[in-house]
């Protein structure tokens, strides 16, 4: 899978605000017909670990406002082993909630790619990603606050394999 351009491209956004409801990634159904799955949560304590282990300082800061990552990768046998209407509950929950905007969706070659932000004055407060692909699903979703110059920097190629290495992807 494509998990550190996914992941790199994730960490532009972060977080719900304190009075904001969490996502909740809920995809019981999709990992048991999934035949690999990797799913991750770091709240701030495991996610400032992981970052001292890497002993990274330029990863520190781009990652300084980040509370929470997690991602849910499932790959599959075959194509057509889920659908779109898997995906409903979580654009429901995305939907309902106004904070929330739509910044891209893309179709291309058999692949869909839906990004969303909550944008609070000059902060980015929450980032979900989803990428879905035929024999592929990555939804990854970010909580925390980042700063325009944070994102910036972060949409450098540098920063995004620093933070693939982070995962263990190289």
């Amino acid at each position: 899978m494509r998990f550190a351009p996914l992941a790199l491209c994730a960490t532009l956004c972060l977080a719900p605000i304190a009075t904001a409801q969490r996502l909740e990634l809920k995809f019981d159904a999709l990992a048991a017909k999934a035949s690999g799955k990797t799913e991750v949560d770091l709240d701030s304590k495991l996610l400032r670990l992981a970052m001292r282990a890497a002993g990274d300082a330029d990863l520190n800061g781009i990652l300084s406002g980040v509370q929470a990552i997690h991602v849910r990768e499932y790959e599959f046998n075959k194509a057509g082993a889920y659908s779109q209407s898997d995906l409903e509950p979580l654009r429901k929950q995305v939907a309902a909630q106004s904070r929330w905007s739509q910044v891209l969706s893309t179709k291309e070659d058999g692949e869909t790619t839906e990004f969303w932000i909550d944008a609070q004055a000059d902060k980015v407060s929450g980032c979900l990603i989803v990428s879905a692909g035929e024999r592929e699903l990555s939804v990854i979703y970010l909580e925390g606050t980042m700063t325009l110059a944070q994102m910036k920097r972060f949409m450098d190629e540098d920063a995004r394999h620093e933070l693939g290495d982070l995962f263990g992807n190289h």
